[in-house]
């Protein structure tokens, strides 16, 4: 064998490392694509009057988004529903809400949060969670408060709506705590010019 030849045994598996970071910046670039285009697709699909503002709601449940809707509706305020991170990612940039409910099926919920974070920090997010270590992972997460699991008592949606809405705290204490929801920040809510 040549002495100025020097096989590098460890090519394959650099091409394989090179090959794998570049899967993972094209599924990151063709990610941030459908982010861009999604406000276009979503005036493409929905005329921008139909959409009512204030409260979004994320759910790939039909029945959730419905129960969510007309418990919103009733308590007299805008409310949209998508079942897609990426459509709802474009209701945001396209109208002004202010609180989006979300069911935390899994994980992915994470860049969704994230985005609300970084973009537009003065919305709130109530997540629909399985179980209280659900609940306190998404609080870590930067959620205003949650609800527990898709058959939540109304009372307390309606609770986090109004604390939600109509208060200026960036957090449910209680929920922030460990407690459980007492109506205590609404019971004692009164509401302006009284």
């Amino acid at each position: 064998m040549n002495k100025l030849f020097k096989p590098q045994p460890d090519l394959e598996e650099r091409l394989d490392q090179v090959n794998e970071r570049i899967r993972r910046t094209q599924r990151t670039l063709d990610w941030r694509a459908r982010e861009a285009r999604s406000a276009l697709t979503v005036s493409e699909n929905h005329n921008i009057s139909e959409l009512q503002g204030e409260v979004l709601v994320l759910s790939r449940s039909g029945e959730l988004q419905d129960k969510v809707r007309d418990l919103v509706r009733s308590e007299g305020y805008g409310c949209d529903a998508t079942g897609g991170r990426s459509t709802a990612i474009g209701m945001l940039k396209m109208k002004k809400y202010r609180l989006v409910i979300t069911d935390y099926t899994s994980r992915r919920r994470g860049r969704f949060y994230a985005y609300i974070r970084r973009y537009q920090p003065h919305v709130k997010i109530i997540s629909v969670v399985r179980n209280n270590d659900e609940g306190r992972q998404v609080m870590r997460a930067g959620c205003y408060s949650y609800l527990l699991g898709r058959g939540f008592d109304p009372e307390q949606l309606r609770t986090c709506l109004v604390s939600g809405l109509k208060l200026q705290n960036d957090v449910c204490w209680l929920l922030a705590n460990g407690e459980r929801c007492n109506r205590s920040c609404v019971d004692n809510f009164e509401p302006e010019g009284q």
